[in-house]
């Protein structure tokens, strides 16, 4: 590093403020089960939509890793923007321009009811480099070295993760809205199908007889209205 070199980069540090880590991630926005979602068909199908989807929010796929549990993380990657930064005064003006990205980890696991269960996670980037944080799953890549910007640095807002939170819920919007049926098409994620199925068939004591049924009956009734109402057989 030359001396002018070093001496711009400690001008650029003093002027943004202390210079800390950044470790966001859409976790931080988003819960784990809305970042999760189910589509027909293998891992290729499955891919190949969250692929598409990704591709017009300007994400290209990078990187493609296989786990040991028989489950493939692709890494998906994007400039967003480029961020100037001049500092100094009259005598003195230094410029430093950083590109801010996103990158977005996408889990296919493979289920035996034929379809593919999807995870999402995402980071920001700065300069190509993706930043490390603490609460990213264990299936997401191992990150380098920290990435580190003044605390004044006017890109920090763009860093938070809000940003990957908010592609991944557009991502799965879209799936929603998108084909009703076929390879890559969005099924029931299993949480609301098994809490759908477990949902008791009535209220008893919203049941018109019950204020003048007699003990026996009030019983039959609050068994009725036990049993969930995927089993409810509609006899009209």
């Amino acid at each position: 590093m030359t001396k002018q070199t070093w001496l711009l980069a400690v001008v650029v540090s003093l002027s943004s403020g202390c210079t800390t880590s950044i470790r966001s991630s859409s976790a931080t926005h988003l819960a784990a089960k809305d970042s999760e979602v189910f589509l027909q068909g293998g891992v290729d199908d499955a891919a190949r939509r969250v692929a598409e989807l990704l591709s017009k929010r300007g994400l290209n796929m990078t990187s493609k890793q296989a786990l040991k549990d028989g489950s493939l993380v692709y890494t998906f990657k994007g400039k967003r923007t480029d961020l100037t930064t001049v500092t100094g005064g009259d005598a003195f003006v230094f410029g430093s321009t950083n590109s801010v990205g996103s990158a977005v980890f996408a889990r296919f696991a493979p289920k035996e009811d034929g379809v593919t269960q999807v995870l999402f996670h995402g980071k920001p980037s700065m300069d190509g480099r993706i930043v490390c944080s603490t609460d990213a799953p264990t299936w997401v890549p191992a990150c380098g070295d920290d990435v580190y910007a003044g605390s004044m640095w006017q890109g920090r807002d763009q860093m938070t993760g809000k940003d990957e939170a908010e592609i991944i819920r557009g991502v799965m919007l879209e799936m929603e809205l998108g084909q009703p049926d076929g390879p890559g098409a969005m099924v029931a994620r299993k949480a609301e199908a098994a809490a759908e199925a477990a949902k008791p068939a009535c209220v008893a004591s919203e049941h018109p007889a019950w204020a003048t049924s007699s003990a026996v009956e009030k019983k039959r009734l609050l068994e009725q209205c036990r049993t969930p109402a995927s089993q409810v057989v509609d006899t009209r």
